[in-house]
């Protein structure tokens, strides 16, 4: 039977956790993964549990549905809900009156949360049949969440592989939901999505709690993504809480090094930046009208062209950064492959140092792959996990025959601040952290002392609190060495800070190209504009309003123009059905010195 919330019933935390400890056995050793930890979590509020990788934050979570893995001890501490202590219920009473009954939870990574075998309606109701709902009053209600949570009523007969992955993120935030919990823990739930779609989970996550009353337990490692929606914030290190209290005292007066640490760790939007500018007007790389299409399959016996790239026309100078901006799908990685020859342009031409590339990879390819390198996204699968760091770094080595190669590792090693380098040459990838697999990534890329160095998401897949000492790592080499870098992100905030120049894309086109500063402070392009909206900035009264963010596939590069006075006007809001931008591509056109946008002068 649910309890009313009446105001006395309001008054006590709706959860209450003391002394709650949690070990894990391995071969060698035993793990204390969680340390003595007690918060209380009220009605209508959301606790954000704020931590890196690690430290504690999910076994705290699997804690609390009971729902821990073999090798886990036996929680000890108190775990109360609603007033009546929890934690010593047997797994049958347990399942049956509290697991997604009273406490439900988003698991992180939609992509995989869901059965790839099941129709989506099958598994959102399932909390429901389980229980002896009605199947057609369970698909009744289904239908109605499925349309609270922003989606059609069709899509209850859907497959995951048919869905985008905002679409499945919400689909796991129904099925969150479909049994009214009292408390709803979201794990990372916007951890793998681009930033419009993480700002609207979040303004739907916003939504639920104010129109339902929800209790919320909110665990990420992002502490300006938890100021988005938190109420009262947890820090957590090491499996300890280091800090605990409401959101406005921790943001704006921090007491432990570590919650500080955390803030100076996020690359503010509104922060001046003040940069040198060590590039020149020599123009390194020249792409002239590259256009690349890729055949899909249709059906069994036809294909379809998917068009990755259209017409793009960009220039990168010597020993600058140019950031290339843009979400999932819109063609920043095909066009770094193109760059570096992983892949043919359909049409157009590269010229690297005024020759074209073509040329240079008939007549002498090993000699380009040395002055050109890549790092690579994601630091777990890019790092052979049977070679050890020297074994790695090594390799490229051995390949152009150079000479003097233990000597060029140490420096590598050093000039990426993994010291003593010592300490790290015999060690496996598996037996570093996700910044430090980083930076070995990126001292592969340097070991033949490159020219031109693509940076592909070189951070997305590593803590907050690591990511500006990573780009400070790459800035401080870039510097040294007079790289020329590409630096591949969906995140401006990032691109701001590191780079002099941002080119914004949007389904295969250059949309807006400037200076960083001047792309943050003055966006010309609606893209642009809801890409900045949707980015969470450290502030306590983000939690109070909703982002005017988006989603990449409802704009149109055609659907944009400047008038006399350069106002924007976007026909997505001003509904100018007729204008020349539904009929034709517009040009990139010159603002000034600084800033250029694809769009049509009314």
């Amino acid at each position: 039977m649910n309890v009313k919330k009446t105001s006395s019933n309001l008054r006590k935390p709706l959860l209450s956790v003391t002394d709650l400890t949690v070990d894990y056995k391995t071969k060698t050793r035993v793990i204390n993964a969680v340390k003595k930890i007690s918060f209380d979590i009220n009605h209508n509020e959301c606790l954000g549990l704020v931590g890196e990788s690690g430290c504690g934050k999910t076994t705290i979570a699997l804690s609390l549905l009971s729902i821990l893995p073999d090798n886990a001890s036996t929680p000890s501490g108190i775990i109360s809900l609603s007033g009546k202590q929890i934690h010593n219920l047997s797994e049958n009473k347990f399942r049956n009156e509290i697991r997604w009954k009273k406490i439900s939870m988003v698991f992180q990574g939609a992509m995989n949360s869901l059965n790839p075998v099941l129709r989506v309606g099958d598994q959102i109701i399932e909390p429901l049949t389980d229980h002896g709902v009605n199947k057609n009053d369970a698909k009744k209600k289904a239908k109605k969440l499925l349309e609270d949570v922003g989606l059609t009523s069709d899509i209850y007969s859907r497959y995951p592989h048919e869905l985008s992955g905002g679409m499945k993120q919400r689909i796991i935030i129904a099925m969150s939901l479909i049994t009214d919990p009292d408390l709803v823990i979201l794990d990372e739930p916007t951890s793998a999505l681009d930033v419009s779609i993480q700002a609207q989970i979040m303004n739907l996550l916003k939504k639920f709690k104010r129109e339902k009353n929800l209790s919320m337990l909110f665990i990420t490692h992002d502490i300006a993504l938890a100021s988005d929606l938190s109420d009262r914030l947890a820090v957590m290190s090491k499996g300890k809480l280091v800090e605990y209290g409401d959101i406005d005292s921790i943001l704006k007066n921090p007491q432990e090094k570590f919650t500080r640490m955390l803030l100076k760790s996020f690359p503010s939007l509104s922060k001046r930046i003040t940069k040198k500018n060590i590039s020149s007007n020599t123009k390194f790389i020249e792409i002239k009208n590259v256009n690349m299409t890729f055949k899909t399959r249709k059906r069994f016996f036809s294909s379809e062209d998917l068009h990755a790239l259209s017409n793009i026309s960009l220039d990168i100078y010597k020993g600058e950064a140019l950031a290339l901006v843009g979400e999932s799908g819109s063609g920043k990685t095909t066009l770094a492959r193109i760059i570096i020859n992983l892949l043919n342009p359909t049409s157009g031409t590269v010229l690297f140092q005024k020759e074209n590339l073509s040329s240079i990879i008939t007549n002498d390819l090993m000699a380009f792959r040395r002055k050109s390198q890549m790092i690579f996204q994601d630091p777990y699968s890019s790092l052979n996990t049977f070679m050890n760091v020297k074994a790695i770094l090594e390799e490229p080595l051995l390949i152009h025959d150079l000479s003097n190669r233990t000597q060029i590792i140490n420096e590598c090693l050093k000039s990426v601040q993994l010291v003593p380098p010592e300490e790290f040459l015999t060690k496996y990838p598996h037996m570093l952290s996700g910044g430090q697999r980083q930076r070995v990534g990126i001292a592969r890329a340097l070991v033949l002392s490159p020219d031109f160095l693509i940076a592909d998401e070189p951070v997305s897949m590593i803590d907050a609190s690591s990511r500006l000492a990573v780009l400070s790592v790459l800035q401080k080499l870039k510097e040294q060495n007079k790289i020329t870098l590409l630096y591949i992100t969906h995140d401006l905030a990032t691109a701001r800070v590191f780079s002099d120049r941002i080119a914004v894309m949007l389904n295969g086109m250059i949309v807006e190209l400037g200076e960083s500063n001047e792309i943050i402070k003055n966006p010309l392009h609606p893209y642009t504009k809801s890409l900045i909206e949707s980015i969470p900035d450290i502030d306590p009264s983000n939690r109070f309003r909703e982002r005017n963010s988006v989603s990449n596939d409802l704009f149109s590069i055609k659907c944009t123009y400047l008038d006399d006075t350069n106002t924007i006007v976007d026909p997505h809001i001003d509904k100018l059905k007729n204008h020349k931008c539904r009929k034709s591509y517009p040009n990139m056109i010159k603002i000034n010195k600084n800033h250029s946008v694809c769009c049509h002068r009314n």
